[in-house]
């Protein structure tokens, strides 16, 4: 296939989502340093994007960059309405939203120095970039947000009729008939 007919927005996605990707498996996402002088211990340590809720991440980094990568190599396969470009954007905001926060939530004890490693910070520029190009992809695309308020995409309704009338006036009681005899007196 010829890169220079493939859309760039998609080709940068799919490079930033490669990257991403690579990158996760990188032990230096968090890293945690012990440095006391009292107890003359040094040491420093660091785990990959796959710990805790940062394989969700990573997965829905994976998710997107797979959704590109089958619109742009096989787009014959994709159900018509499906809207491939949305399901991409949206995987990689939430998915680099969670490695964001995966970086940042890891809570270390009493001298334990805990934080973002290098490539946390590689890994947060490549991740910002794919959702950035998913999102401009969408746009470009043309697709629709599906109506989920549309009654699961049926078409609406025709206009409701009018309800009758709850209060106001009291109807007239009908007519009398003609008063009866009075009975005969004994």
């Amino acid at each position: 296939m010829d890169l220079s007919k493939i859309n760039p927005l998609s080709l940068g996605a799919l490079v930033a989502g490669v990257l991403t990707i690579i990158l996760s498996f990188i032990p230096s996402f968090v890293t945690a340093s012990v440095d006391s002088d009292l107890a003359g211990i040094d040491y420093s340590s660091g785990t990959n994007a796959w710990d805790g809720f940062g394989v969700l991440a990573v997965l829905l980094i994976v998710v997107a960059t797979a959704a590109i990568a089958v619109k742009v190599f096989a787009p014959q396969v994709i159900p018509a309405g499906v809207p491939i470009s949305l399901i991409a954007a949206a995987a990689a905001g939430l998915g680099t939203l969670l490695l964001i926060l995966r970086a940042f939530t890891y809570s270390g004890g009493f001298g334990v120095d805990v934080g973002p490693g290098w490539s946390a910070f590689v890994i947060f520029i490549t991740a910002i970039a794919l959702t950035v190009l998913a999102a401009l992809g969408f746009k470009e695309s043309g697709e629709k947000v599906p109506d989920f308020n549309n009654g699961g995409g049926q078409p609406p309704a025709g206009p409701t009729p009018p309800a009758p009338p709850t209060s106001g006036p009291t109807p007239p009681a009908p007519p009398a008939g003609p008063t009866p005899p009075a009975p005969p007196a004994p």
